[in-house]
């Protein structure tokens, strides 16, 4: 997740919580009841009638660049629509100062992409893909901040497209008599290995070679036109990402050299998803909300909530809540290959929009903030006690907060959930609280 509070910010909203809360109770300042003395939940209310607002929003544009994995490929969710990913990247030579011999001759240029898993089908009926790499004509730079819809002029004409790619984690490739891991391999235009030859000097150091050769896109070549078929792909740049050059000069006829992705390489995804209308339709709708909510990971939906009757439940009362949580069943019916989001959070807007983590998720422990997908029960329950009880005492007064999904730019999940009405599973919410005098 991106744009989150930094650990300063998250523990001052820490401690101001905890004060107001200690100005209306002379209780351990910690919420939650777990906290309490052991004879003291006897004594605690119970509410189980407070209503549940939801929608499906749209996910801004998020911040790709630099990222553990990267995904690529495409698939046809049934029930969300279209699905694709693309990577940009930008490649440095291995050494300094490439000595190419005597008269070298090109044999074969090849790019190397190390695979890592997928999310949706990649059997040979339905899961094949083929993909294609292209040269980017615009300079990336490291330090500059690239998020999942940034475009990047490239040449119409691909480098180099692969065959049908069937992943797998097991099998490795042997490259040069050497056993390496699995890999997605596409051979570029010899004319591009010609090139790099006949331009020595052009290869001497990373900046050098990075403003004569920008970099790479890689998207996938997929028609795909059932629903269930193809796959996100996760690829591991900094785990062997490369251009293999293997060529021959005067003295050897068996030379490789190879321009490789590093931490110092400038890259990021590129999401772009094509819903169905159905899902299109249901954004901003609270009806449509009663019924299903979509969490789409790659920068797509997010749910949002909110408890319209707070203020009026309160009715200037001074409550403690020691424990609230929200529990949100699986639409199981929309399974089918896609495995739920393991972990999902509850998240706030800051003045700017950017998002924030709520005042639960900084006790930094899923035991107690919930969001955890449950295979047994097929729910996820979140505790919000924080809160509930910020918003009662008026430190957070937008009565807005989302589930936003875990690991959005690197991970492939999408969770529809049943709505706030659903026959199949409605939300449930249950409050324990105390009144104090006022």
């Amino acid at each position: 997740m991106h744009n989150f509070l930094s650990r300063w910010a998250q523990s001052a909203f820490s401690i101001v919580l905890l004060i107001s809360v200690c100005l209306v109770s002379c209780e351990e300042p910690e919420l939650g009841l777990e906290t309490q003395p052991g004879g003291d939940s006897a004594n605690l209310l119970r509410e189980l009638n407070l209503q549940i607002e939801a929608t499906t929003e749209r996910e801004d544009s998020v911040k790709t660049d630099e990222l553990s994995l990267n995904l690529l490929g495409a698939y046809n969710d049934p029930v969300l629509g279209k699905i694709r990913s693309a990577i940009v990247m930008q490649l440095r030579p291995a050494v300094s100062n490439i000595n190419l011999g005597t008269n070298p001759q090109a044999d074969s240029i090849v790019l190397v992409l190390p695979f890592r898993g997928f999310y949706g089908d990649v059997s040979k009926v339905n899961g094949l893909q083929k993909f294609r790499a292209f040269r980017i004509r615009e300079m990336m730079y490291r330090d500059s901040t690239y998020f999942s819809s940034d475009t990047l002029q490239r040449d119409l004409t691909p480098l180099g497209t692969s065959n049908y790619f069937t992943p797998s984690l097991i099998d490795s490739v042997l490259v040069g008599g050497t056993k390496e891991a699995p890999q997605l391999r596409i051979k570029l235009d010899q004319a591009l290995a010609a090139e790099f030859l006949s331009n020595p000097s052009e290869l001497v150091n990373a900046d050098v070679f990075t403003a004569f050769f920008n970099g790479i896109y890689i998207d996938a070549d997929t028609k795909l036109p059932n629903d269930e078929q193809g796959a996100i792909l996760d690829f591991n740049l900094i785990g062997g990402a490369r251009i293999d050059l293997f060529y021959q000069n005067d003295e050897n006829d068996s030379l490789r050299t190879s321009f490789i992705v590093n931490e110092s390489s400038a890259r990021y995804t590129r999401f772009n998803h094509v819903y169905k209308p159905e899902v299109l339709s249901s954004l901003g709708s609270i009806e449509s909300g009663k019924e299903n909510l979509y969490i789409h990971n790659m920068g797509g939906l997010r749910t949002k909530l909110r408890i319209p009757d707070l203020n009026l439940w309160k009715a200037g009362r001074n409550i403690i809540v020691h424990k609230a949580v929200m529990t949100f069943t699986v639409n199981t019916q929309t399974l089918g290959k896609y495995t739920p989001n393991p972990q999902l959070n509850i998240v706030l807007k800051d003045e700017d929009g950017s998002l924030i983590l709520s005042p639960d998720l900084s006790v930094n422990s899923t035991s107690y903030s919930g969001g955890v997908f449950n295979n047994t029960t097929k729910d996820y329950s979140f505790n919000i006690a924080r809160l509930v009880q910020a918003q009662l005492n008026g430190i957070i007064t937008d009565e807005n907060f989302y589930i936003q999904p875990s690991g959005t730019g690197i991970s492939s999940f999408r969770t529809i959930l049943n709505g706030t009405e659903s026959l199949n599973g409605a939300v449930k919410f249950e409050v324990l609280y105390q009144i104090l005098p006022n």
